[in-house]
């Protein structure tokens, strides 16, 4: 190299970029931290299907647990605005779409009360909802929504976290 010439230097910096699951990590931490949402979640099985029914008010944002297999949406009332993929979408009710296996999602609902349904295969006919639940999800540090919520109702509290 001649004397006084210049070398240019780049980086690809974007490995240091967190991730979208890592971000969502960041945000449930900081919704744990919050005032939460009255999320009701109904459990019902039919024909080898285990059908979780999520009720949730209008302004709520929602972060869902990892799945571990795939599974079926139905969307029968509200709008909500949610990452599918690494895309945010508007999905309005009546809907379904099909849910790959390591989905997890936040969403926020719009101005309406949102019923959200997940439907998953259940073809021992299992109606254990802890088993169920270690069976199709990647249960988070903070726990599912049930528990949480019967926790957090003993302590005054209403959490927003759910599985969906």
């Amino acid at each position: 190299m001649a004397v006084g010439g210049s070398v240019k230097v780049t980086f690809d910096l974007d490995f240091l970029k967190p991730t979208l699951q890592q971000k969502i990590d960041v945000l449930q931490d900081e919704l744990l931290k919050m005032p939460q949402a009255d999320i009701k979640t109904i459990h019902s099985f039919e024909d080898g299907k285990y059908i979780r029914k999520m009720i949730a008010p209008a302004w709520s944002l929602i972060i869902g647990a990892e799945h571990k297999t795939p599974y079926k949406v139905r969307l029968e009332q509200g709008t909500i605005s949610v990452n599918i993929g690494d895309e945010i979408r508007t999905l309005t009710a009546p809907m379904e779409f099909d849910a790959p296996s390591g989905a997890r999602r936040v969403g926020y609902v719009s101005d309406k009360e949102l019923v959200w349904v997940d439907i998953y295969d259940n073809l021992d006919g299992c109606t254990d909802i802890d088993e169920i639940e270690e069976r199709i999800y990647v249960i988070p540090a903070c726990g599912m929504l049930d528990k949480r919520l019967a926790l957090a109702h003993n302590n005054g509290v209403r959490m927003l976290l759910t599985e969906n």
